[in-house]
This record gives C-alpha cells, sequence and structure tokens, in this order.
C-alpha cells in the first residue's frame, strides 16, 4: 500500500471499493436465498463486475510496485503474478471467483448436483475473502496468521452484512411489496442474518481496529487512518440504529397486521443500505491508507 495519495492510489481505491461493494451483493443475495431468476442474474452481474475490478486493479498494482509508469506497467504484470505474494493471492481470488460464476451459472437438474455446486459456491467466495485478506496488512504476519483470518472473517461479515440489506433494499426490492406471509417470511429472514453477520462483523472489526491503532486510543486523532476508522463507526452505527427499528419496531408491528409497517421497513431499508455503501467505500480507503499502528 502507498503512504502518498496519488491518483493512481484513488483509482486503486475506487475500484477495491467497486470490488467490495459487487462481492457483498453476490454474498448478500446468495444468503437472503430468495429471489428466485432475478437473485441468480444479481449474483451473476455481481460476480462479473468483482472479476472486472481484479482485472483492471492488477496493472495499476503493477505499476505501484515496479515503480513504472500505468502504460508500462503490462511489462511489469508478469512478474507481479509469478514473483509477489499479492500476485499469488490476486490468482487465487480471480480463480475463485470464475469457480463461483460457473458454480452460479451452470444448470444442474439433479437436487444433490445442485447441493455441491453449492457448497462449491460458498468455498470460492471463502476463498475469495482470504486472498483479499492475504493482499493487505494483516497479512503481514504471515499466510493463515491469527490476523489475516481474523481479517478473512471480517470480510466475509461485513460482506454478508451490507450484501443483504443492499440486495433487499434495491435489486430485491419487489419481494417486499405487499403484506403477504411471503414478505414477513422475507424481512424475518433478511433480519435474522443481518443480525448475525453483524455480530460478526463487529467482533473482528474491534480485532482488526485494535491492531491498526496499535492498541492504543490517540492515534484515533493523530493520524488519517484514525480519522478514517471514526468515519466507519459514525456510518456503522447509523446502520446499526436503523436495522434495530426495523427488528425490533417495524418487524413487530408486520407481524401484527399493520399495513403501514411495511413501507415503512423499507425506506429505513434503504437509508441503511446507504450507510453500508459508505461503510464500503470507507473500509475500502482504510485498506489502501497506511495504519496508525505502522505509519
Amino acid at each position: 500500500m502507498l503512504q502518498t495519495i496519488d491518483p493512481l492510489v484513488i483509482a486503486q481505491m475506487a475500484l477495491g471499493a467497486i470490488a467490495d461493494i459487487a462481492f457483498a451483493i453476490a454474498l448478500g443475495a446468495t444468503l437472503l436465498g430468495f429471489g428466485g431468476l432475478t437473485r441468480k442474474r444479481v449474483v451473476c452481474v455481481a460476480l462479473i463486475t468483482w472479476l472486472a475490478a481484479q482485472g483492471l486493479y492488477l496493472p495499476l498494482q503493477a505499476s505501484a510496485m515496479a515503480g513504472v509508469p500505468l502504460d508500462e506497467a503490462l511489462q511489469a504484470i508478469p512478474l507481479v503474478i509469478t514473483q509477489s505474494h499479492f500476485g499469488l493471492m490476486w490468482v487465487l481470488g480471480v480463480a475463485a471467483g470464475l469457480v463461483a460464476l460457473v458454480a452460479t451459472t451452470v444448470k444442474l437438474r439433479a437436487a444433490g448436483a445442485r447441493k455441491a455446486a453449492a457448497g462449491v459456491f460458498a468455498m470460492a467466495l471463502i476463498i475469495a475473502a482470504f486472498a483479499h485478506a492475504g493482499t493487505t496488512h494483516a497479512a503481514d504476519a504471515g499466510d493463515f496468521s491469527t490476523p489475516e483470518l481474523v481479517h478473512m472473517v471480517h470480510l466475509l461479515a461485513t460482506a454478508g452484512w451490507a450484501g443483504v440489506v443492499v440486495t433487499a433494499a434495491w435489486p430485491l426490492r419487489r419481494w417486499f411489496a405487499t403484506t403477504s406471509g411471503g414478505a414477513l417470511a422475507y424481512t424475518t429472514h433478511l433480519s435474522r442474518v443481518a443480525t448475525l453477520t453483524f455480530a460478526i462483523a463487529i467482533g473482528t472489526g474491534f480485532a482488526n481496529a485494535y491492531r491498526g491503532l496499535g492498541g492504543a486510543l490517540l492515534p484515533l486523532t493523530t493520524s488519517l487512518w484514525g480519522t478514517l476508522l471514526i468515519a466507519k463507526l459514525i456510518a456503522v452505527s447509523g446502520a446499526i440504529y436503523i436495522g434495530a427499528l426495523n427488528r425490533f419496531v417495524y418487524l413487530q408491528r408486520i407481524r401484527l397486521g399493520d399495513l403501514l409497517a411495511l413501507p415503512a421497513f423499507v425506506r429505513l431499508l434503504t437509508i441503511e443500505a446507504a450507510l453500508m455503501i459508505v461503510v464500503l467505500v470507507v473500509a475500502a480507503i482504510l485498506g489502501h491508507s497506511i495504519p496508525a499502528a505502522t505509519g
């Protein structure tokens, strides 16, 4: 990661944010489990977007690692792929993404084969998250180290939390169009998945923050990394408040048959989704910044 903010770093941050959002949507749509063909198309488009972002990111990273202009970076790509840890993780992640895409698009009739494809898809996303963690500062302690594994779990949990909220708020929004029993089941499932992934994301997030701050609170106000972390925490706090309001107030009213509760639930869900997009964008910026503990 670079210490100075220049156009190359900004481009890396932007592509990182796009990739993180796409990964979250793919995972979130999968965890929601409803939506039929629409959900399948959402997963496919999200994975294709994620793979495209990975492809565009590679020459940027090659340029940064080789210290050459972007127009000369193509010559450095083979060396980056074969001789660097980043290259190994990039290849692993892209391969996992391709496997996930194939597992999503293949048409299988047998129930056993579909179950196996779902397992392959899940494992591919886990490997992709591991590869992502392997390109961050969490990997400084080595592959399969505690910080790297904690960050991998954090990436998966954050993507799951953000993904179910964003996917439900926009591409699968129509599934909450009525107060029918189906909509009640969807909102209940959404709330349960969001709560579980949120709990894991918060726990691993605190561990990451502690490591990034070097075990001290002072860098929160004396470093750029700390300032970005505060911005992320503010967005996360807003999302938590709205999610709690939906779970403990409007979901209960939906169960009681209040016709006005579901539209309010969906409106708040949209605000929560916007906040989760902010969280993912700030997280991508943090991932391309030097942690306070090492800065």
